[in-house]
């Protein structure tokens, strides 16, 4: 069974934008529920600066090195928003080069479990490329809001019975036995393109295919250890082509704090790719923080899974 064990070095990315209070307290919370052991606070930025030769040659012995004036800028807004849990290490790092590139490379490098990300609605700033780091990574990653919720009242978990559902459900009941949270999960289920061939209506149709995901749904619970687990299961017709729709209004109607799901994702060299679903539900929530979860251990390299003992 999978459980939050299997998330023990959290790595978050700060752009030195307002995001960031909002990424660091959230970073608190699932630190705390998780039973982070350690934590990665994480900043790329182009460090070139461009001065006059008469500037360079009065002042260039006093420029402090461009890593060492943002660590500083990170670990006043981190020390003024981050409560580590007893146990937990905390490292700062800042590095010149490409945003998404030097974000991939430390998250390798530091082998992380579980990666932060920002999502900016209305804050200013370009901040990160979210989703291209996502696809990129190989970790786990939880997509950040603005004045995201900072307890978990309400999760909800999108499943197709898959095994990639049944991990993202498991670490769900663990995070309901962390947290308290109330757990609802939900099916998106669609009516098959030419479904008048049969010679019955649509609403005919539909009927037939929410009977299927119902017996699909009994035998997808009769895996998973339910014993003291407090959750609903709901279905929904997916009336368009993006199901993502449908996990989005469904977490926004029920006031849930988190989306859980489990990537489809495949290895590709070193990229590890999100599902279509996964993606356009990113694109598509802006407000509800979404847990993608990875089997990133099954495609860990030799020499990664050595660093980690």
């Amino acid at each position: 069974m999978h459980d939050l064990s299997k998330f023990q070095r959290m790595m978050v990315a700060m752009d030195l934008t307002e995001m960031d209070v909002h990424i660091i307290k959230y970073a608190s919370m699932i630190a705390k529920c998780f039973q982070i052991e350690a934590v990665y606070f994480f900043h790329a930025a182009d460090s070139s600066l461009e001065l006059p030769d008469d500037i360079n040659e009065k002042y260039g012995n006093v420029i402090a090195p461009v890593d060492e004036t943002l660590e500083k800028e990170m670990s006043a807004v981190v020390a003024a928003n981050f409560v580590a849990p007893e146990g937990c290490t905390v490292e700062l790092e800042a590095l010149p080069g490409n945003v998404t590139d030097e974000v991939l490379k430390y998250s390798k490098m530091k082998v992380a479990d579980l990666l932060l990300l920002g999502r900016k609605e209305k804050l200013t700033g370009t901040g990160l490329n979210s989703r291209k780091i996502a696809k990129g990574c190989a970790s786990s990653v939880i997509f950040v809001p603005e004045n995201p919720p900072l307890e978990m009242n309400k999760v909800l978990i999108s499943i197709d019975y898959s095994e990639h559902s049944k991990m993202a459900f498991e670490i769900g009941i663990d995070i309901q036995k962390k947290s308290g949270a109330k757990l609802l999960s939900n099916n998106v289920y669609r009516v098959p393109v030419g479904y008048h061939k049969s010679g019955k209506t649509y609403d005919e149709f539909a009927e037939i295919m929410l009977q299927n995901t119902k017996d699909e749904c009994d035998r997808f619970f009769k895996k998973i250890e339910l014993e003291g687990v407090d959750y609903d299961h709901t279905y929904a017709l997916d009336d368009d082509p993006h199901p993502a729709d449908k996990i989005y209004r469904t977490g926004a109607e029920e006031g849930v704090d988190l989306i859980i799901l489990g990537s489809k994702g495949r290895s590709s060299g070193a990229a590890f790719l999100i599902g279509s679903v996964a993606e356009k539900l990113v694109m598509e929530d802006n407000d509800i923080p979404i847990f993608l979860i990875k089997k990133g251990k099954e495609n860990m390299s030799f020499l990664e899974a050595l660093f980690r003992l």
